[in-house]
This record gives C-alpha cells, structure tokens and sequence, in this order.
C-alpha cells in the first residue's frame, strides 16, 4: 500500500463513527473482526520491524523480523541484518529454542510459560500480532461504552485482564496481570478498514520495565496451510548455552534495519 493511501485509510479509521445500536453492535463488530484475523494464525506469515530496549537491553539496535506461526503452539522468528541472519527461535508447545549462527550461541529454554508468566505462549504472540483479543460475554454485561469505545475487565483464574476497543471495535490496548507479573499490548496504529484492518505497529512492555518491544507490520497474510519446513530448525551439539547477555552484546554490536 503506499504512504498516501495508508495514511487516509489509516484516517478514515479515526474518524469512523461509532457503530449504530450501543453495545450489541460493538460486541458484534470486535467479535466478528477478531474471529477473522484469529482464523489467519492457523497459517500466517508476516514480515516485521522489531525495535527492543528497557532494562534488560538497553536500547538495541531495529532488526527485520520473518514470523511463521501456526498457533496454538508454533511458532518461528528469524530476525535478520545486513550480514545476514542473526536470531533463530521457534517456540513449539511450551519449549523455545534459539539459534544464533554468526556467534554459534543456542539456548533450549523449557516450561516457557512459566519463564514468561504467560499461558501458552505461541498463541499468546499470535494474539498479540493479530490482536485477535476476545473478552467474555459477562464482561460485555457489564460494560459501558463512551465516546472513545469500551473496556472490558474480567478474571480468569489467576490473570485479570483488561481489553480496551476503540468505536469501530479495533482493539486499543490489551493488559494482562498475574501476580507480580504484568504484560501491556498496545495498538497505536492499524491498516486498512472493518473486519478487513490489521495492527500496522504493536507495542509491547512488561510492568517492570524490563522489556519494551516496537514492531512494525511490513506485511501479514493468511497462507493456504503451514509448512513443516517453517518450524525445522536445528542446532548443533557443540554449541554454548545463549545468556541474556550474550543477546544483548551481540545484537549491540551489529547494525540493524533503521
């Protein structure tokens, strides 16, 4: 799409008016949007922008991102600068495994959920990528729009979550808290109209301040089926376990896409 045109789509959204008959039409309209682009992570590919920096980084240099997902429970990210590819990670039911050939780096982390504090982590990055976000009905019940859209706010189980949608039922924010443990995904940016639009830049930041991540959408489409080549990665038996700090000093010594 080019600039103009994403740019008056993009305004077109704002300045959509709220959708006629209260809170059944909105429930209607983010329901139906959100199960559409929840269909598309059966099979997605969609190139991206990642800009990282908080605490646990610093602020790193942007890397070209390829994402192939296959939710509920695969995932794959290769992360790529000019010299080449970078980072390799797949994350297939709860285990994620990382590659990174230029430093011979590989790290197998098992029980990610529980390292990351959230459940079933590949569904939970495709969500995020599709903002295909659905609260319950109850919350619904309960919910009053204004002028800005809705949120909605429910428990489940440990987590409380709250899911803030804008008048054309596009998700705005999503937060999630378990514990000490918070998650917010913000959705500043979307491309394209109606159950059609897709998130044109994702921000997500952990509570603490660990973590902050900005990613771009260059590009995401629904494939016909996902390929098992997608998920294949391996790394070699002679390799060092990867640290944090190995992560953070290799990407801050490369340049990335700017």
């Amino acid at each position: 799409m080019l600039p103009g045109a994403l740019a008056l789509s993009l305004l077109a959204g704002a300045c959509a008016p709220p959708p006629p008959g209260g809170i059944e039409s909105l429930e209607a309209l983010a329901r139906h949007g959100a199960e559409r682009r929840e269909r598309a992570l059966a099979a997605l590919e969609a190139r991206l922008v990642l800009r990282l920096e908080g605490r646990a980084t610093g602020r790193l240099p942007a890397v070209s991102v390829q994402a192939r997902l296959a939710v509920p429970d695969r995932v794959r990210l290769q992360a790529r600068w000019l010299l080449g590819l970078l980072v390799d990670a797949a994350v297939r039911g709860d285990t994620l495994v990382a590659w990174m050939p230029s430093q011979r780096l590989g790290v197998r982390i098992p029980d990610l959920a529980d390292s990351l504090g959230v459940r079933e982590p590949a569904l939970f990055l495709g969500r995020a990528l599709a903002a295909s976000w659905q609260a319950p009905r109850a919350a619904w019940s309960a919910a009053t729009p204004d002028s800005q859209g809705v949120r909605l706010t429910w428990q489940d189980g440990a987590e409380a979550w709250a899911l803030t949608l804008d008048r054309a039922g596009r998700t705005r924010q999503l937060e999630l808290a378990r514990g000490e443990r918070s998650v917010v995904v913000t959705y500043p940016l979307w491309r394209g109209a109606g159950a059609a639009a897709w998130p044109a830049r994702i921000e997500l930041a952990d509570g603490a301040g660990w973590v902050r991540a900005r990613l771009d959408i260059e590009d995401a489409h629904r494939a016909r089926r996902a390929r098992r080549s997608w998920f294949a990665m391996a790394i070699p038996e002679n390799v060092a376990p990867l640290e944090l700090d190995d992560l953070r000093r290799v990407l801050s010594s490369h340049g990335g896409v700017r």
